[in-house]
Order: C-alpha cells, then structure tokens, then sequence
C-alpha cells in the first residue's frame, strides 16, 4: 500500500506540474509573438506567419485558461482522497479514543474529498461541453466572391383599394373591327 501511495502522489504531482508548464509555455509563446509581430514590420507574408502562431497559440490558451484549472483541482482533490481514504483504512483496526477520533476524521475527510473530486470533475466537464471554441475560420474566408444580391420584388408604388382591384379585374369588351376590303 505504501509504494502505491507514493507513486499516486508522484503522478498527481507530476500531472500537475505539466499543466503548469503548458501554461508557461503558452504565456511566452504569447510574448514571442508580438516580438515577431514587431520584427515582420511590414512584410504581408510574415505577417501571415505570425498571424497563424498567434491563432494557434490563443486558441490552447483559451482553452487551457477555463478548463485546465478545474482539472488541477480535481487531481489534487483526487489524491487527497486516496490519502485520507488509506488514512482510514491504516486506523480502522487499532484501538483507543484517539485511533477511533482519527479514524472518523480520516472517514469524514475521504468523504468530503471525494465529493470534491467529483464536483471538479463536473465544473471540468461542463467548462469542457459548454466553453465556446476559438474559431478563426471566419477570418480566413475568401471575400473576394461577391455575394449573390436577393431577389427583387415588385413593391407597388399605391395603395390599391378594392374598388380598384374590381376595375382592373374587369376584362375589357372585345370590340369588333371591320376588316378592310
């Protein structure tokens, strides 16, 4: 039980400790940048270049900025929970005031850390489902193509009453012409 408890705090510790790098990284990733946004000046294919970097760098950050805190939490609540859970597990067979007062702190401790987890758990998976994804699609869209115009309509330029329609409606008499001889 031992080695298992300290290679579950290593993990965590470790899992942990890589999210925090992907956040310094991404934070100078972030200040390269805008030295290469300054250096490209005024050249249209650098600044292609740094505008797709950018774009990368801001969508992980995005991202990693609402999710990738809930998920630390939930790690750390996870291995408290394992801790205070083996915690009770070591107390449960020994005797005494004291043992039977820590193994119910131990009890109650797992308990409420496990409660945590899973809550952290749910924030993640719901900031997961429900943040909106950086998407710069739009931005690279061709707006050379012309939209095609809507259709037109023949708007009337009077109001037309009912009088109007019945005389307009009304089919004039055919009226005979004499035919030349």
């Amino acid at each position: 039980m031992g080695w298992g408890l300290i290679a579950a705090a290593i993990a965590v510790v470790a899992f942990v400790r890589y999210r925090e790098r992907e956040s310094v990284t991404l934070t100078r990733q972030t200040e390269l940048a805008t030295k290469l946004r300054e250096l490209a000046g005024d050249d249209d294919v650098r600044l292609a270049a740094v505008d797709e970097f950018e774009t990368t760098i801001y969508q992980r950050l995005f991202f990693a900025s609402v999710v990738a805190p809930w998920i630390r939490s939930a790690a750390w609540s996870l291995l408290a929970t394992v801790l205070s859970g083996s915690g009770a597990i070591a107390l449960g067979p020994l005797d005494g005031t004291f043992a039977n007062s820590l193994y119910v702190v131990a009890i109650v401790a797992t308990v409420l850390f496990g409660l945590a987890t899973l809550a952290f758990v749910g924030l993640a998976a719901f900031h997961t489902a429900t943040t909106p994804r950086v998407s710069f699609t739009d931005s690279y869209a061709d707006y050379d193509e012309p939209e095609p115009a809507p259709a037109r309509t023949a708007i009337p330029t009077r109001a037309t009453s009912a009088a109007d329609k019945k005389a307009t409606d009304k089919k004039p008499a055919d009226k005979k012409v004499p035919a030349e001889d």
